[in-house]
């Protein structure tokens, strides 16, 4: 019988029974010892909801064919984005020392269950290290077969308790940061900091329900990085739905997965900060700024 995987793995769904039994098959195919199943309860008054949030929940139980622990991280009454994220969690690892992390719409290659463990084992100990980040689209060549960032990216990654309970869902010292500038310091200043600050600004004003924000705003603020592999290894199928919570537009991006050979080469913790421009070339370019400033004036007028 295979070994079962010793990296506890935790699944966040909602309402989207197709996308959730995809991500969970590649769960199913690593066969954790021990599976964390984070689900948020239906909106009140939607019928649709109901149904479907039975259905996921009742797709991962009754999947679960291997000898395995399953903990259910369920919601009575429905939290929203923001607080059912990051409840569920943080009641996941008050119990464990780390964890993998996959949304239901979030694919991971064969590969990446793999990475994250030798990721989480090797760097455990090290606090300037805060997650573990399974994609890579920037079209930049990494030396070796990962590299360290201050970007990195929550579709598909790992963390550890000691860098969690750093974070702090409401941001409640963002004003005095702002403030003292330390943010546009950590950013460098630029669009960059610009479109980072415009989301702070949203999470803290609570016009925005969401949680990775707050989770970028922690890791900059805390000079924390994370680890990006050289080649892709998640595959986010939640574009250009109408369910989408966030990327209600069609995928641009490239998701193919690439391979790494293994067992890994250990990477000494430094930040690649010809990797991090590449990233700002990417997503806080001239047409990311234009778009914004685009926004905003529509939103002026309007």
């Amino acid at each position: 019988m295979k070994a079962a995987f010793d990296i506890p793995v935790t699944l966040i769904f909602f309402n989207r029974p197709d996308t959730t039994a995809v991500v969970f098959e590649k769960i199913k195919k690593a066969a954790p010892a021990k599976l964390y199943l984070v689900s948020d309860a239906p909106r009140k008054d939607n019928a649709d909801d109901e149904k479907k949030v039975a259905e996921c929940r009742k797709l991962v139980e009754e999947g679960v064919d291997w000898h395995c622990e399953v903990i259910k991280v369920y919601a009575e009454q429905n939290m929203g984005c923001k607080m059912r994220v990051y409840s569920g969690i943080t009641e996941v690892l008050k119990k464990e020392e780390w964890t993998i992390i996959l949304e239901d719409d979030v694919v991971p290659s064969d590969d990446f269950f793999r990475y994250c463990r030798e990721m989480l084992i090797r760097y455990k100990d090290d606090k300037r290290v805060m997650m573990v980040s399974g994609t890579n689209l920037v079209k930049y060549k990494i030396k070796g077969p990962y590299c360290f960032s201050c970007f990195s990216s929550i579709w598909g990654w790992a963390t550890w308790a000691r860098a969690w309970e750093k974070y702090d869902p409401d941001v409640k010292d963002w004003l005095e940061l702002k403030q003292n500038g330390f943010m546009k310091g950590v950013q460098g200043g630029g669009f960059a900091y610009i479109f980072l600050k415009n989301n702070i600004e949203q999470v803290y004003t609570k016009k925005k329900d969401t949680w990775d924000i707050q989770w970028d705003y922690c890791r900059h603020k805390n000079h924390g990085l994370g680890i990006v592999p050289a080649a892709n290894m998640v595959n986010n199928i939640g574009f250009g739905r109408e369910d989408a919570t966030h990327t209600t537009w069609d995928a641009t991006e490239d998701f193919s997965y690439g391979k790494l050979k293994f067992p890994l080469d250990f990477v000494p913790v430094s930040r690649d900060e010809k990797y991090d421009r590449a990233y700002i070339r990417k997503y806080f370019g001239w047409r990311k700024l234009i778009d914004f400033v685009m926004k905003r004036i529509r939103k002026v007028l309007k």
